[in-house]
């Protein structure tokens, strides 16, 4: 119960500044697709790496969003004598909001030729359809879990409608007790590109 309350007080913090700069509407960006390098738990890097894809809707203001997405993060352990063996495969949805700097440059406006970023902290919950083992020495990962972390991100606005981010995230799994990593890059669309933001 308290891993769910963490996570509803995580969406009530999103709700004051969405609420701030909703006289224009919320900004929306539609991830599509995301694709990245994952270590799906960073104290088995050597051991379990792999890719994951996946997309992701953001109802956001400059300063927080909320995520609604779904993929799959395929891994595997690069040193098994029989690698074909060790494949794993993890479809998911997600839900997460985030609190911090989002999509945005300095004069928070959707102009073009300018620098972007994203930093902020997250928290959210994971559900996946399938939980295997993710490498030797190791339990599956809870189908259900609670995540916390962090993202940061970057761009260089080219098109006000769409452009491309590199990203870095990380996040700590507080059921599982597990720390998973991405770096990759995101595709996504500002679907209010005509409103100014």
């Amino acid at each position: 119960m308290k891993k769910i309350l963490l996570c509803l007080a995580a969406f009530a913090a999103f709700g004051p500044s969405a609420v701030a700069q909703y006289t224009k509407g919320p900004r929306l960006f539609l991830d599509v697709p995301t694709v990245h390098l994952a270590s799906p738990d960073v104290t088995l890097v050597a051991n379990r790496i792999g890719v994951g894809v996946g997309t992701a809707m953001n109802v956001a203001t400059h300063w927080s969003t909320a995520r609604l997405g779904g993929g799959v993060i395929f891994s595997m352990d690069p040193q098994a004598s029989k690698v074909q063996e060790t494949f794993v495969t993890n479809p998911y949805v997600l839900l997460e909001a985030g609190a911090g700097k989002f999509r945005t440059n300095g004069a928070q406006c959707a102009k073009t030729k300018s620098k972007a970023y994203t930093a902020m902290a997250k928290a959210g919950v994971r559900y996946y359809f399938i939980s295997d083992e993710l490498g030797p020495e190791t339990e599956a990962p809870d189908k259900f879990d609670v995540l916390v972390g962090a993202e940061l991100g970057y761009f260089f606005i080219r098109d006000v409608f769409r452009n491309t981010e590199v990203f870095l995230d990380g996040y700590y799994h507080v059921n599982s007790k597990i720390i998973s990593a991405n770096f990759g890059f995101k595709m996504f669309l500002n679907l209010r590109a005509d409103r100014g933001d």
